[in-house]
């Protein structure tokens, strides 16, 4: 019954995916429409949903550790791979990115939010923190200096403080620390202002859903080397996921288990999805190699993200 009941929670992430692939397939919705309800998801509904997230709950210290945490393991994870060639069946200089780093904006909030509610979001947002600061700071320039076309800090910096997803937590942040969101809540006005927010906010997941559906392109040559690599990447995330669990989270916020989802959700979701985007002089290989990885991920993570679902069970 239980596996029943969270798998029934995912059910509508799942049909919403497969209406994604639908619209593709029959060209009811045109790609070019795809890209615009991308560029308003991470311009206006994510965002939403992260600033109400960050002024309804205060960051404690031990949000800051969880963050910390995330970041250096997704930067040892990115030292490591260059070691990990042989194990993934593949000499391709683009493993070590794929093996760390997480799809969070277009994916991870979609399936977090569809079991465990907008209520719980802000558990999922403190662990995407430390990751977006290593994809910003660290990936992104990496996968850039593979294609001769690195940027320089300069312009990692401003992309970083530019972002409206980034905006949108630091003002949650300070709405909170200032105290002021009950007094705005309680002015009919201002309140009306959050509640458009939360309206925006509620269509993120099912946007997302769709794009993700749309997008999904196996390509049947060159399989061997995702599969193994996707294999290798859970098998390092998933320890590294129960070993945060058991050693912080439940010692920093015992019986927390929603949070301890949220690790793990993060933690099985596929690559980031901005990776082919900084590619720059590839081979074929090189690009079918990494779509692939990322397509494969995507639906590996819907399997992995029920068991989740199942064990961190939502109460």
């Amino acid at each position: 019954m239980l596996v029943l009941d969270a798998f029934s929670k995912v059910l509508p992430v799942l049909l919403l995916f497969a209406l994604g692939a639908f619209f593709r397939r029959t060209g009811f919705v045109q790609p070019t429409t795809i890209q615009d309800i991308k560029h308003l998801i991470v311009t206006v509904t994510l965002p939403a949903v992260l600033f109400l997230a960050f002024a309804a709950v205060t960051l404690e210290p031990g949000h800051l550790v969880i963050a910390t945490t995330v970041f250096a393991a997704c930067t040892v994870v990115l030292l490591a791979g260059r070691l990990l060639h042989r194990v993934a069946g593949t000499r391709s200089g683009f493993l070590p990115p794929l093996l760390t780093g997480f799809e969070a904006g277009m994916m991870g909030y979609a399936v977090f939010t569809a079991v465990y509610g907008a209520d719980n979001v802000f558990n999922f947002a403190v662990v995407d923190l430390g990751q977006v600061v290593f994809v910003f700071f660290i990936l992104v320039p990496y996968v850039q200096r593979l294609g001769s076309g690195a940027a320089s800090l300069r312009q990692t910096v401003r992309g970083f403080f530019t972002t409206p997803v980034i905006l949108s937590i630091f003002g949650g942040i300070l709405v909170n620390r200032l105290g002021i969101m009950p007094t705005l809540t309680a002015f009919p006005l201002t309140n009306a202002i959050f509640a458009t927010l939360g309206l925006l906010g509620a269509v993120t997941t099912p946007l997302i859903a769709l794009v993700i559906g749309y997008e999904v392109n196996l390509q049947r040559r060159g399989l061997a080397a995702p599969v193994r690599t996707i294999g290798v990447r859970l098998v390092i995330w998933v320890g590294i996921g129960l070993l945060l669990n058991a050693l912080v989270i439940s010692r920093l916020f015992p019986g927390d288990r929603v949070l301890q989802a949220a690790v793990m959700t993060m933690f099985v979701l596929p690559p980031p999805f901005v990776i082919p985007l900084f590619m720059r002089n590839t081979t074929p290989d090189d690009q079918r190699y990494v779509v692939n990885t990322l397509s494969l991920a995507t639906l590996v993570t819907l399997i992995a993200f029920t068991i989740v679902s199942v064990v961190y069970a939502a109460v």
